[in-house]
């Protein structure tokens, strides 16, 4: 099972290797994870300061979850929309853009 630190690590290799993609969201995406591998994590697609790090900021889109739900729909073993809807994962914010974010996220090119 990945930590949680090392999941932002492969997203963020993931926005470099397809930065133009990502950065047409222009958004500012934050994880607050509850939990022994936890922490507030910020996924910034916008031009000159894109990237992930462990932050406070404000930002387009907030989930707050146990840091193991979060492995769980990382790992594909907890649906989003199933989280969600049974209160795993609670979130605020552009629900459209969480959909894009996690559309290019799946995407595998």
């Amino acid at each position: 099972m990945a930590t949680t630190r090392e999941i932002f690590a492969k997203i963020d290799k993931k926005i470099n290797e397809r930065l133009t993609e990502f950065s047409k969201l222009g958004a500012v995406y934050k994880f607050i994870l509850n939990g022994p591998d936890g922490g507030t994590w910020i996924v910034d697609l916008r031009e000159n300061t894109y990237g992930v790090r462990e932050a406070e900021e404000e930002a387009n889109c907030t989930f707050n979850a146990s840091d193991t739900h979060f492995i769980d729909m990382i790992d594909g073993k907890l649906r989003p929309e199933n989280a969600l809807l049974t209160g795993k994962v609670k979130f605020t914010g552009d629900i459209a853009l969480a959909m894009k974010l996690g559309e290019l996220l799946r995407n595998k090119s």
